[in-house]
């Protein structure tokens, strides 16, 4: 087994480094129950013939291997198509994980455009080792008053002409999916939609209301907010509202309408509108996902296996740190009633997830990793979630398999394992139809038709990296001043009020004047307020800094735009409060007065 898992490096190593044209290999994996993710039957004792890129046979074991073929005995194992994570943004250290965890395709929704094209150029012509990778749009959204710090993935149009011409851009340079915001209008979206039929792309994002996606004939939903916003009991929300502390802000799906959501549900399934819930992501910090244990999890790949000690340490640690939040907000701060109010919704998004597949609705599974998950780990945890949802587990793999498949438009290549597919084959050791969590027993992953040594190396290095500074953004957002009022004050005035506008601002940053730390109101994410006691208001000029104490116990509700900020430090930019001498006279008036006399 050894040898083999050798040679199978070095087989990775060679294509990798020589290109693709060097794996016309063939490959042959017998023995094994072959899964039928279309309709769960196992196919006994099959046999798979890979040459290169593509799967040439499936068929019952006939005995005959081809010359020169590398076999696998899959004998006791069970055999399905690679899985596919169809929300990703894509890191430069990330292949590996998905890789040895059987994500052979990802698409990536949301990334410097130039920079994920290059990537993809990169793993398709052999340069960069990765999973198969797809890519969208930057995020399309409306203009917004917010400030944008987003600036290189988020792309804002003024009028349904101006979303058309941005389409006509992005389908010239063969984009693979549309991404999204709710800030556009509906006449907007209807723009976009239309662009992309005449290209069959599909448009996948957010929605303020999932009604808006489905009279506009978009695609896919990301999250469960936008259904949960069509049915939401506003009188419900505003009575809780006053209730909880100022920034705390349950998910609407904490106050769904259930009466309402069959009738949302049949109107998503008869539009065709297939659902990622993000259940992993969205609900991070509940007790529910808390209890499932998959911080243990993540604890003893990312911080016990030193091979991937290429990961950024500010990630590792800032994905564990997530454990303990709740949107903005340390666990330990929240009363019950608000961690019982998150807590609802979690269980209202489950509710929707059973009422989708029960009215035959269809599951994408996309895990929005590397935000506040693990890359290619967090995909089986999602497809644990959907299952305690109420999905089966066949229900559960489609998600990762045939519907993504179908939803990109490419069920021709992906999705199943059948003759003139992607040689992408995930070999398991336990039955995933019996127990969801049987995706984990990974015995072998075959990419692009490379037998994969299911290693970590710790010389990993990507020859593309990103070339932009990479943020933490989600978990330790970098505190940015833009503008501190009051400019000027005078020499003992009693306390002032200063009120500091800027970006990255968390419930416990902390202002600084001249280095003393001050008492801080977090109003939200772009204002912070703190009093200056009299007796540090002398004459002189004087550093203001907003300080994110280190690994912060408390993130940012990014929304969509706080993805990469460009830095990464946890004390801001220097803004100078100029304080005056007390009843000094005005400048020049000696002067002033000689010249009189």
């Amino acid at each position: 087994m050894k040898a083999f898992q050798k040679s199978g490096y070095l087989l990775f190593a060679l294509v990798t480094s020589c290109g693709w044209a060097m794996a016309q290999q063939r490959v042959v994996i017998r023995g094994g129950q072959i899964v039928d993710v279309r309709n769960g039957s196992l196919v006994p004792n099959g046999t798979i013939v890979v040459e290169g890129d593509r799967i040439v046979s499936v068929s019952r074991d006939s005995g005959r291997v081809p010359e020169g073929a590398t076999v696998v005995d899959a004998s006791g194992k069970y055999i399905l198509p690679g899985l596919i994570d169809l929300h990703v943004h894509y890191d430069d250290w990330s292949a590996e994980l998905y890789l040895n965890h059987g994500v052979t395709t990802v698409v990536d929704l949301g990334n410097v455009h130039e920079w994920i094209k290059a990537q993809k150029q990169g793993i398709e012509s052999g340069l960069v080792p990765g999973p198969r990778l797809f890519h969208g749009t930057e995020n399309l959204d409306g203009p917004s008053d917010e400030p944008d710090d987003a600036k290189r993935i988020v792309r804002a149009v003024k009028d349904p002409e101006e979303a058309r011409m941005a389409m006509r851009e992005y389908i010239a340079g063969k984009v693979n999916a549309v991404k999204v915001y709710d800030g556009l209008t509906p006449e907007m979206l209807r723009a976009i939609v239309a662009e992309s039929e005449k290209a069959n792309i599909p448009v996948i994002g957010h929605f303020k209301d999932v009604r808006i996606a489905a009279e506009a004939g978009a695609h896919g939903i990301e999250h469960t907010g936008a259904v949960a916003n069509a049915i939401v009991d506003r009188q419900a929300r505003e009575e809780a509202l006053k209730k909880v502390r100022k920034g705390f802000r349950p998910p609407s799906e904490s106050f769904m309408d259930l009466q309402k959501l069959p009738e949302i549900v049949q109107l998503m399934v008869k539009k065709g509108l297939f659902l990622n819930p993000t259940l992993r992501m969205s609900f991070e910090g509940d007790r529910a996902l808390r209890e499932k244990g998959f911080h243990y999890e993540d604890f003893d790949l990312l911080i016990n296996d030193w091979r991937l000690r290429y990961v950024p340490l500010a990630f590792r640690l800032a994905n564990l740190k997530e454990y303990q939040e709740i949107g903005v907000w340390h666990w330990a701060d929240l009363s019950q009633y608000e961690q019982d109010l998150f807590h609802q919704g979690y269980t209202n998004a489950q509710r929707l997830v059973k009422a989708f597949v029960n009215a035959g609705g269809k599951l994408y599974a996309g895990t929005d990793s590397a935000h506040m998950c693990t890359p290619g780990l967090a995909l089986h945890q999602e497809l644990e979630l959907l299952v305690d949802a109420g999905a089966s587990p066949l229900q559960a793999l489609q998600a990762a398999t045939v519907n993504p498949a179908e939803l990109m438009r490419m069920r021709d290549r992906l999705g199943t394992l059948e003759e003139g597919k992607a040689g992408d084959v995930v070999i398991l050791d336990a039955n995933p139809l019996e127990n969801i969590r049987n995706t984990r027993k990974i015995a072998r992953v075959i990419s692009r038709g490379r037998v994969l040594d299911g290693e970590y190396h710790a010389d990993f290095q990507n020859p593309i990296p990103r070339n932009y500074w990479e943020d933490s953004s989600h978990y330790f957002p970098s505190p940015e001043i833009q503008w501190v009022s009051p400019e000027a004050v005078e020499e003992g005035t009693q306390g002032v009020a200063l009120t500091v506008k800027g970006t990255g601002f968390i419930p416990y940053s902390i202002v600084q004047f001249n280095g003393a730390k001050l008492k801080t109101e977090w109003v939200d994410r772009f204002e912070l307020k703190a009093r200056v006691a009299a007796e540090l208001l002398r004459p002189g000029t004087y550093s203001v800094k907003v300080e994110n104490p280190d690994f912060g116990w408390g993130s940012v509700s990014v929304g969509q735009h706080l993805a990469h900020l460009g830095i990464r430090d946890r004390v801001s930019n220097e803004f100078r409060v100029l304080v005056k001498p007390k009843g000094g006279a005005p400048i020049f008036s000696h002067a002033r007065e000689a010249d009189r006399k």
